[in-house]
């Protein structure tokens, strides 16, 4: 009997696992491993889909020039949405995007607004006094937290930066100069991971600000190496520059090619190739990025959705890497030369539809 008894102790299985212990093994798992620990049985499957908990996608604004309002598409079920932007905002431009939040100013202003555009709530920015603008802008989080930060840069002045910050509650800008050669950074790469500004200039060289200490501070991390056939040209337009839970993930595009991805490595001081994202989803745009794991059902993972609708389609023109191939596969879309404002994803509130 008691052979019996050890017999039977030793047979048992990572089946027989205390169901709250494999609800905690399965929450850690990435969405591909959930979906493979759920075949194991019956046990395994009703933990993987008791976690397995699906994000939303980032919706797509486009600002038409022929009207005073904008536009939401929804690309997991292609629905559109139309509403009027306040009459303070008409002619203003987006700068970035964040947590359901928009940066917007006037073409060749300064004069910075921070805009929902779902409740179409409004907060000014103090003015902020540039003798010749700036050249990257971002925020950490929407102005109803006490963490928000507006950074803007500018370093027309050789050798030094010039950095501003402002938090909600403040009358006026905090700024502040730093001796730094990152000069070249005319288009707005910027991304808020980990706590930190992480900025990146046309020669693909990384700054960090931290904001909490006021510390800026220019990476010793190469550029990516740049593949043979592509000119300087190309390879300073069509990038984007995305944040993952810390991560820092830069993608590259050229017209057709297949896009190219680098994690920024920051124990080994390298920008480190991808040849796939795993069970991420990126949402890519000159002025908002996003990233998922949990996708909506139906929406492909493993692939980089751009900021283009096709009317024929009704969908997002978007690049599988499972697939090795774009949907659809001829695009014919410049990414470098979209237009900044155009195009925008940006993350929707719950009841979004109530809103709209």
């Amino acid at each position: 009997m008691e052979i019996a008894k050890e017999k039977a102790e030793n047979q048992e299985t990572w089946r027989d696992l205390p169901s709250e212990l494999l609800i905690s093994v399965m929450t850690n798992l990435e969405i591909e491993d959930n979906v493979r620990a759920s075949a194991v049985c019956k046990p395994w499957h009703e933990a993987a889909v008791f976690v397995r908990v699906t994000d939303q996608p980032p919706w797509l604004m486009h600002f038409p020039n022929s009207t005073n309002s904008y536009d939401f598409y929804n690309p997991s079920n292609s629905e559109r949405h139309t509403k009027e932007l306040p009459q303070s905002l008409a002619g203003s431009r987006v700068r970035y995007s964040k947590d359901g939040w928009l940066l917007m100013c006037k073409s060749f202003s300064t004069d910075f607004v921070l805009f929902n555009p779902f409740t179409t709530y409004l907060v000014a920015l103090p003015d902020l006094d540039l003798g010749h603008g700036y050249q990257l802008v971002g925020f950490s989080s929407a102005p109803t937290s006490s963490d928000c930060v507006v950074l803007t840069i500018k370093d027309y002045d050789p050798g030094h930066v010039t950095i501003r910050t402002w938090s909600p509650g403040e009358t006026a800008w905090t700024s502040m100069q730093v001796s730094s050669q990152f000069l070249d950074a005319e288009r707005n790469y910027v991304v808020f991971s980990n706590g930190l500004f992480y900025c990146l200039n046309l020669r693909n060289c990384v700054a960090v600000f931290d904001p909490s200490l006021r510390k800026w501070n220019v990476l010793d991390v190469p550029p990516p190496v740049r593949p043979d056939g592509i000119d300087d040209e190309s390879w300073c337009e069509g990038k984007f520059v995305v944040g993952y839970k810390g991560d820092v993930f830069l993608v590259c595009t050229f017209g057709d090619a297949v896009p190219l991805v680098f994690r920024l490595d920051l124990t080994g001081r390298v920008w480190e190739k991808k040849e796939d994202i795993g069970s991420l989803t990126m949402f890519v745009s000159i002025n908002s990025c996003e990233s998922r794991t949990y996708v909506h059902e139906g929406m492909l993972r493993n692939s980089i959705y751009f900021p283009k609708v096709c009317d024929s389609e009704n969908r997002c023109v978007t690049y599988s890497f499972g697939e090795g191939r774009y949907h659809p596969r001829e695009h014919n879309f410049n990414w470098g030369k979209q237009q900044s404002s155009e195009n925008i994803w940006i993350e929707p509130p719950e009841n979004a539809l109530e809103l709209i």
